[in-house]
């Protein structure tokens, strides 16, 4: 996740593109991504949450803000991102539930609260979203 920032940061839009999952890539806009981080001033992460994502998950949901400038107008990106392990051991972007809300005080002051997870929990007889066609409880979830 934090490398995801970084290359939208240095304007690294095909690494950002490299780590989407599969099924994710045709609807990438690279032109609009690349657009988009050029415009922007990054000023800084903050990762809220994390779940799972440990060496032998093959599922994790990261909380974060990450803050911008873009024209005269300071912007929170709040995002509760879910990945996956792909093929390799790559961590791979499945989808992103996000809100931006435009700042009205200067970043460095109090922080806002957390953000709340809105992603949907799995449950332990939901299928893997691995894709092995197994329960999580026997699979990912052991």
């Amino acid at each position: 996740m934090r490398s995801r920032y970084t290359a939208y940061t240095r304007g690294q839009i095909d690494y950002v593109a490299g780590t989407l999952a599969a099924e994710k890539r045709d609807a990438f806009d690279v032109a609009a991504a690349r657009t988009w981080a050029a415009q922007a001033t990054w000023i800084g992460l903050r990762v809220l949450s994390a779940e799972r994502g440990q060496p032998s998950d093959c599922a994790g949901v990261v909380a974060f803000i990450a803050t911008y400038r873009q024209g005269d107008r300071t912007i929170e990106h709040h995002e509760v991102s879910q990945f996956r392990r792909g093929e390799g051991g790559a961590w791979r972007f499945v989808e992103g539930d996000t809100q931006a809300r435009v700042v009205e005080r200067r970043p460095d002051s109090a922080s806002p609260p957390a953000v709340a997870r809105r992603a949907t929990k799995i449950g332990r007889n939901d299928p893997c979203p691995c894709g092995s066609g197994r329960k999580y409880k026997t699979c990912c979830g052991a």
